[in-house]
């Protein structure tokens, strides 16, 4: 039985979830990618 992760966002704007998609697809930083990942997939959760 998987444990549900213990991170919380708040609902994203518009612009926010764009520029989340930016980064995505862009990063050549691995931390900053998988940062942006666990947020978006977060937030489109709620």
């Amino acid at each position: 039985m998987a444990r549900k992760p213990e991170v919380f966002v708040r609902a994203l704007t518009m612009e926010e979830g764009r520029c989340l998609q930016r980064i995505i697809r862009s990063a050549k930083d691995p931390v900053k990618l998988r940062r942006a990942i666990v947020v978006l997939m977060s937030a489109q959760d709620q």
